[in-house]
C-alpha cells in the first residue's frame, strides 16, 4: 500500500489523538490563531481578501472582520486563513516548516461552524492534522522549501486537507480522494515573502483543504498514490532523494506530534527565522543593560534557510519590515521589544531606526549545515560589539514559545490581549475567553465564532499606532 492510501487509512481509523496535553496544547493553538485573526483582520491585504470572498456570495460560516456577514466554509477559511498569517504573529510548526494553525485553524473552524460540529470534533482533528503535516514536511524534506515552495501553502494545503476529511468523518478512501485532491491544490511561492500575497498563502491553503475534504465527501474520485506517483508531490517539489516514509509513517503509532515536538506560537510579530537572534540579543540586553548608544556592531548568525526568509535588509514598508532582521534587530536595541505598532509604514521610516540598521550584519551557516548538525538544528548565535570595546555574545537554539522555552499563562494571556484589544467589545472578549476556556466541551463551535463579528476596516498597521497613542494618552 502507497503513502498515501496509508496516510488515509490512518486518518480514517486512528483512535481520538487528543490527549490531556494534546487537547490542551491543541486549545492554546486555536486560542493564539483567532487572537491573531482577530489583530490581523485589520490589514490592508485581509481586508482585500475579504471583500473578494465576500463578493462570491453569503453562507453559514463567519468571515472575521466582516460585521456578521458570513461566506461558504471554503471562502470563510480563506478570509480567515489571510487575517491569521497577516502579522506574521502566528504560530510556527517546526517539523512540517508550517505556519501550521494558520491553515488548521480557519479551516476546521469555519467547516465545523458550517457543519454545527463541536469542539471536541476540531480539537481531534486539528491534533490528526498536524501529524499529517509532520510527516508531509520531514518526508519532503528542507530541500522543497529552500527550493523556493512556501511550505504553509503547500505541506499545509495536503496535511490540513487530511485534518478537514477527519472532522467530516471519512472512511479510509474519503480521506484517501482528500489527500490526493489537496496535491492538485498544493501550490504557493516563496517570492510573495514581504507582500500582502503572503499571508494570502495561508487562507489559499485553508480554502483548498475544505474544499478537498468536501469534493472528496461528495465522492469526486482523484488518484490514490497522488503523494509518491509518478509526477506526484514527491517526485514534482523537491522531495528530500533518502527519505524513509516507512520510517515517517510509523511514527504516527507513536504520541502525537504536538506532544513531542510541540508549536513554536510567536513572541515577536515577525518573521519566525528572527526570533532566535532577537531572543539573544534582548537577553543580552537585559543582562548587561547597554544602551542604543553604546552599540557599535551587531553581527547575527542564521541559517542558510532564514537567512533567504530575512530578504530585507532596508525595507520599504512594514511588510517587508517583517522579514527584515536589520529592522527588527534596530527596533529590538531602541525599545526592547518589538510591537505591533512597530509594524506599520511610519513606524519603518523612523530616523532613530534607519540609522541603527547599517550596524546589523547578517551572516549565513552554508546550505545543508543544519541537516549535518545533531538533531538537525543549529544555534543562532549573535554578537554585540560595544564602544568601549566590550564583545558580548549569546546564542538560542530554540526560540521563546516552543515546548524547549514555553511560554507562561500570563505571557499567553498579554499576547492574546494585545491582539483583540480594541478591536472586539469588552463583552465579546469576555465571551470570547469563556468559549475558548470551554472549547472541548462545546456542543457547536458558533458559541465561538459568534464572538467574532466585529468590523474591521483595512490599513497598514496604523490602527496598532492609534491603539497605543489614545491609551498614552489617558
Amino acid at each position: 500500500m502507497g503513502i498515501t492510501r496509508r496516510l488515509g487509512e490512518w486518518v480514517a481509523d486512528v483512535p481520538p489523538r487528543a490527549t490531556d496535553v494534546a487537547r490542551e496544547r491543541a486549545a492554546a493553538a486555536v486560542e493564539d490563531t483567532v487572537a491573531c485573526m482577530v489583530a490581523g483582520a485589520g490589514d490592508r491585504g485581509a481586508q482585500a481578501v475579504r471583500t473578494a470572498a465576500g463578493a462570491l456570495g453569503d453562507g453559514p460560516a463567519t468571515v472575521i472582520g466582516n460585521g456578521g456577514r458570513g461566506a461558504s466554509a471554503p471562502f470563510a477559511a480563506l478570509a480567515n486563513g489571510a487575517s491569521a498569517h497577516a502579522l506574521d504573529y502566528d504560530d510556527n510548526f517546526l517539523p512540517g516548516l508550517t505556519h501550521a494553525s494558520a491553515v488548521l485553524v480557519p479551516a476546521l473552524l469555519a467547516l465545523a461552524e458550517a457543519r454545527d460540529l463541536g469542539g471536541a470534533r476540531l480539537l481531534d482533528a486539528y491534533v490528526v492534522g498536524l501529524d499529517v503535516h509532520a510527516v508531509l514536511g520531514r518526508g519532503i524534506g528542507r530541500g522543497h522549501y529552500d527550493l523556493g515552495w512556501h511550505s504553509t501553502s503547500t505541506v499545509g494545503c495536503i496535511g490540513t486537507a487530511a485534518a478537514c476529511a477527519r472532522l467530516l468523518g471519512l472512511d479510509a478512501a474519503g480521506v484517501t480522494r482528500a489527500l490526493s485532491l489537496g496535491v492538485s491544490m498544493a501550490s504557493g511561492a516563496k517570492v510573495q515573502f514581504g507582500t500582502p500575497a503572503k499571508p494570502f498563502h495561508a487562507g489559499l491553503a485553508a480554502q483548498h483543504a475544505v474544499l478537498a475534504a468536501t469534493l472528496a465527501d461528495a465522492g469526486l474520485d482523484a488518484h490514490p498514490e497522488a503523494i509518491e506517483g509518478f509526477r506526484g508531490f514527491t517526485s514534482l517539489y523537491g522531495a528530500a532523494p533518502d527519505v524513509d516514509w516507512d520510517a515517517q509513517l510509523a511514527a504516527l503509532h507513536g504520541p502525537p506530534v504536538i506532544e513531542t515536538d510541540g508549536l513554536a506560537p510567536k513572541r515577536h510579530p515577525c518573521c519566525g527565522s528572527a526570533h532566535r537572534i532577537l531572543d539573544a540579543l534582548l537577553a543580552l540586553r537585559a543582562e548587561h543593560g547597554f544602551e542604543t548608544g553604546d552599540v557599535v556592531r551587531v553581527d547575527a548568525e542564521v541559517g542558510y534557510g532564514n537567512a533567504r526568509n530575512l530578504c530585507y535588509s532596508s525595507p520599504r514598508n512594514e511588510m517587508e519590515a517583517r522579514f527584515s532582521l536589520n529592522y527588527c534587530v534596530a527596533v529590538a536595541l531602541r525599545s526592547g521589544r518589538l510591537t505591533l505598532a512597530d509594524f506599520t509604514a511610519g513606524a519603518v521610516q523612523d530616523a532613530e531606526v534607519r540609522a541603527l540598521m547599517p550596524r546589523v550584519f547578517m551572516h549565513a551557516t552554508p546550505a545543508g549545515a543544519e541537516d549535518a548538525a545533531p538533531g538537525g538544528r543549529l544555534p543562532h548565535r549573535v554578537r554585540v560589539t560595544l564602544a568601549d570595546g566590550r564583545v558580548l555574545e549569546a546564542e538560542s537554539l530554540w526560540p521563546r514559545g516552543t515546548v524547549h522555552a514555553p511560554f507562561s499563562d500570563a505571557e499567553r494571556g498579554e499576547k492574546f490581549d494585545d491582539c483583540v484589544r480594541g478591536f472586539l467589545s469588552a463583552e465579546d472578549v469576555l465571551a470570547l475567553r469563556d468559549a475558548l476556556a470551554r472549547l472541548p466541551a462545546l456542543d457547536s463551535v458558533r458559541v465561538l465564532t459568534r464572538t467574532l463579528r466585529f468590523e474591521a476596516g483595512g490599513d497598514s498597521g496604523e490602527r496598532f499606532a492609534r491603539r497605543e497613542a489614545a491609551a498614552a494618552a489617558q
